[in-house]
């Protein structure tokens, strides 16, 4: 597999994030105006460019699917598919005060089984609440999800002529915090750590099977965080850039019950960059006072391996890790907002996989860098700050 042209994309644009002058890149020498409002952050508010209107948010490309490859009697059934955040989901490097829902439809989901696919449709529905505290700078982040996912209770007999079956399961809780460290009249930079806590179902397989080469239950006690760093920038009155770069990590190993196994899951690198305009702005209008079309490119890489240990007999390899071991995607999203005098905000995208590489394994491939096959993103936010 060759990576390097993705991963020099991800590193190009990880290096530009952490250049501290990278507004000159658009606007040549730095303003008098610029120089104020990084030396004292909110105080050119009156006339930053930045801040005359709601900053928009990412679509993202419709979160991280992870599968969890389980060894089922007769072949491959990917049971799972693990729901996770990434930075870029409807996400501002500003701190904002709002409240919202998003809602993202994943079409044709790839669970594989034997030497076939079985295609699903996966919904998530997540709402959340970003708070901001002193002055402004900083912010408290709250996401609540639900998902129309894989079965995680599954009939093993029925899957294997079927496929997995679908039902509704609640999600892993996050929250986090953000904070504004560089700010000019048309530029932004902010840090921030999301942390996932492992409050969603776990996988239970059917006691009776135990034993007979069936899947094995899960026991998911894993926390993960997410340290990322963001940049928001206006080279033009009606056009901005926004990017994020982030690293999932996790803090334990997953097991399983039955046949036990301790399984250390990967950490996953993003990279997500977005450019938009006001195709039509209006502040003095009495409702619809934003358009903004945005186009966005997002890169999610697995560059390291899961490592798994069976007690008293050692290292072990799973069959997620031999299928996703380094998996790279690529997803281009495109999009419209609007926004609305009194604060309201709704938003809707599609997003697409722009990469296709098939793992062999056991005779048969799996899409290893292609989760879907598109994706609808809908949102709708209301900003209750000043």
């Amino acid at each position: 597999m060759n990576v390097q042209p993705i991963r020099t994309i991800a590193f190009a644009t990880l290096l530009l994030l952490s250049h501290n002058q990278f507004g000159i890149l658009f606007n040549g020498q730095a303003t008098a105006a610029e120089t104020l409002c990084d030396n004292n952050f909110c105080a050119c508010e009156a006339h930053s460019r930045i801040r005359e209107h709601i900053a928009p948010s990412m679509f993202g490309d419709g979160g991280l699917v992870i599968p969890r490859a389980l060894v089922l009697q007769g072949g491959l059934q990917l049971v799972v598919q693990n729901h996770a955040y990434k930075i870029s989901e409807n996400n501002s490097v500003l701190p904002q005060d709002r409240v919202g829902f998003n809602f993202n439809a994943m079409q044709d989901v790839y669970n594989g089984i034997s030497d076939r696919l079985v295609s699903d449709n996966i919904y998530e529905y997540r709402f959340f609440l970003e708070e901001t505290f002193m002055d402004g700078r900083l912010s408290f982040e709250l996401m609540v999800p639900f998902y129309s996912t894989s079965s995680y209770s599954p009939d093993p007999l029925v899957s294997v002529n079927r496929g997995p079956a679908i039902e509704n399961e609640f999600g892993d809780i996050a929250f986090g915090l953000k904070a504004l460290v560089h700010e000019t009249h048309s530029s932004a930079c902010s840090i921030g750590l999301r942390v996932e806590v492992p409050t969603g179902a776990e996988v239970k397989a059917d006691p009776a099977l135990n034993g007979a080469g069936y899947i094995a239950s899960l026991d998911d006690d894993v926390w993960n965080f997410t340290p990322y760093l963001g940049y928001f920038a206006m080279p033009t009155e009606r056009t901005y850039l926004q990017a994020f770069t982030g690293y999932r990590l996790t803090s334990t190993s997953v097991d399983e019950i039955e046949n036990p196994l301790s399984i250390r899951e990967q950490s996953y690198f993003t990279a997500d960059l977005a450019l938009g305009c006001w195709l039509y702005r209006n502040s003095d209008a009495s409702f619809l006072t934003s358009v903004i079309p945005s186009i966005e490119l997002h890169y999610t890489g697995a560059w390291d391996t899961e490592s798994a240990n069976r007690p008293g007999l050692g290292p072990a390899n799973t069959i997620s890790n031999l299928i996703y071991g380094h998996s790279d995607r690529l997803s281009l999203t495109a999009g419209c907002s609007a926004v609305t005098k009194s604060g309201w905000e709704a938003g809707l995208g599609v997003a697409v996989p722009l990469r296709t590489n098939d793992a062999n394994f056991s005779g048969f491939t799996v899409p290893s860098d292609r989760a879907y096959d598109w994706s609808l993103l809908a949102r709708i936010t209301y900003h209750f700050g000043p």
